[in-house]
């Protein structure tokens, strides 16, 4: 992220996106694509086709869409772990099923406080079918991401300005916006984070120049 060198008004997509993007190939069969975004400890990913264009999206909220769908077509059948979920222990040596996505990125999130004014994230979805990682997966279809992508995407040039890449969010209700080139193909993703980033580095940048003046 480049901020420093720049006026707040005056960055752009490309001074603030996340240049290492992962894409997820349209064919790819869901459970490889919940393993390859648990790996990369991210929430989603675009998904592309054969060409690299960006035709979706692929994230937390889909799999949460997909287990809900399994629970009204098959009531007696048990619904599988959210694979976001890990079993762990809080302070209190209570046992809790974890979320590991960010705070903010998955609706059945529980914040619970620890020390020091930190928080854990609590999954409120049922944990009854949790079970060993690599059984989670498992129990994932096995049909291609496109069946459960969201299709409905919002993209950006890398020479959009900030101001207008908050817009593009809160006027489509989401965190992220994905940075293509000419060809629709992703370059980048910027967050909602990023752009408080820059806010935050940009007053702490006026700070300093007024202290020193």
């Amino acid at each position: 992220m480049r901020v420093k060198s720049k006026p707040l008004d005056a960055l752009t997509a490309g001074d603030l996106m996340t240049r290492d993007v992962i894409s997820l190939p349209v064919e790819m069969p869901l459970r490889d694509a919940a393993r390859l975004l648990r790996q990369a400890q991210v929430s989603g990913a675009p998904v592309v086709d054969q060409q690299g264009r960006c035709v979706g999206v692929l994230s937390a909220a889909d799999f949460l869409r997909w287990a809900e769908q399994e629970k009204r077509d098959a009531k007696e059948v048990p619904i599988p772990a959210c694979p976001y979920q890990v079993k762990g222990r809080l302070l209190t040596g209570e046992e809790a099923v974890i979320c590991t996505l960010a705070e903010g990125l998955c609706p059945l999130q529980t914040m619970r406080s620890t020390t020091g004014g930190r928080h854990t994230a609590l999954c409120t979805l049922s944990s009854a079918g949790h079970s060993d990682r690599q059984q989670e997966f498992e129990d994932l279809p096995g049909d291609a991401v496109s069946h459960y992508m969201t299709t409905d995407i919002v993209t950006t040039g890398p020479e959009t300005p900030l101001p207008h890449l908050a817009r593009m969010m809160i006027d489509a209700h989401i965190h992220r916006l994905i940075v293509v080139d000419k060809d629709q193909r992703p370059i980048g993703i910027v967050s909602s984070t990023d752009l408080l980033a820059a806010m935050a580095y940009s007053d702490n940048g006026q700070q300093a120049d007024a202290a020193m003046s």
